[in-house]
């Protein structure tokens, strides 16, 4: 079994204090140096807006300052480590309050962004398209919308208008009544959703997750350095459920991810963007951080540093 070093590590260090954001160097000191939790509350402030919601380029493909649902699903995400301090608490509060004013009613969900995404750089699959009143990853409903429902269900005690149980069965019902699963991403989401609610909700959503997974997870390693749903893309930090992955390929998906983190300290995007090559750069740069992070703690919870 291969482990990351600790020459591997330290070096690892280094890049993500040199380059990468404040956000993601706060989680990481949390995760990897014993720092306090609280110091992510500070990083995580400055991409939460006035009316709740968290933009500001919290998600480095669209540079948005408004407020989104999309962008309001990563700060949630993070959130939920400190929502047993004070000013957690009330940063979520905040922030559910937004996803209440901002839920579409005949959608039964949110759309990702707002139209005003166009006005900053973004990546492609960003633009909003006014002939459809939607970008592309709108096409697939359960994106944020599930893992917003899901952080709806966790934190329902500041819920004041929306009946997230019924908002629970709605996305059960929409992801049972799938057949085709074109975007893992919609997954990734519901993998959250999953994560967050309660046992007899999870027995409702696991056995098509477990369809579902399998069905798009690509267990070819010699495609991994592509942008394609690798074994390790379906695990969250505080993920138990597999889902009936095979072993075998999550095991060699971590030796991949130890031998690439050996050889270049870092984890960069697989993709890029087609305009705003120049602002493209310091996107790759914040994606490096947050997907170097986010490898480590996949080797961490399964014990490979």
């Amino acid at each position: 079994m291969k482990k990351l070093s600790k020459t591997g590590q330290l070096l690892v260090d280094s890049h993500m204090k040199k380059n990468a954001r404040e956000l993601e160097r706060a989680l990481y000191d949390y995760y990897f140096h014993h720092e306090d939790v609280s110091c992510i509350i500070e990083p995580l402030k400055f991409y939460q807006n006035e009316d709740g919601g968290f933009g500001k380029g919290i998600e480095p493909d669209f540079w948005l300052r408004d407020s989104s649902p999309m962008a309001t699903s990563i700060g949630l995400k993070y959130l939920r480590l400190v929502d047993h301090l004070v000013e957690g608490k009330e940063m979520i509060k905040r922030a559910v309050n937004y996803l209440e004013n901002s839920y579409d009613e005949e959608r039964k969900g949110w759309l990702c962004v707002p139209e005003s995404v166009n006005d900053y750089p973004h990546a492609p699959w960003w633009t909003f398209d006014k002939d459809k009143n939607m970008t592309i990853i709108d096409q697939n409903w359960g994106n944020p919308s599930a893992e917003l429902i899901g952080y709806l269900y966790l934190y329902k005690k500041y819920v004041e208008k929306l009946n997230v149980q019924e908002m629970i069965d709605q996305a059960i019902h929409h992801y049972n009544d799938s057949s085709d699963y074109e975007s893992e991403h919609e997954v990734y989401c519901y993998i959250r959703l999953y994560n967050n609610i309660d046992k007899q909700n999870k027995i409702k959503l696991e056995a098509q997750l477990k369809h579902a997974i399998n069905n798009l997870i690509n267990p070819k390693m010699e495609e991994w350095v592509s942008y394609v749903p690798m074994p390790l893309n379906f695990v969250e930090e505080d993920s138990e459920n597999l889902f009936d992955m095979k072993i075998k390929d999550i095991t060699a998906n971590l030796n991949f991810f130890v031998e690439l983190l050996e050889e270049k300290e870092q984890i960069e995007p697989a993709w890029m963007w087609n305009d705003y090559l120049e602002s493209w750069q310091e996107a790759k740069k914040q994606w490096t951080g947050i997907l170097t992070l986010e490898t480590m703690l996949k080797l961490r919870k399964f014990d490979r540093i």
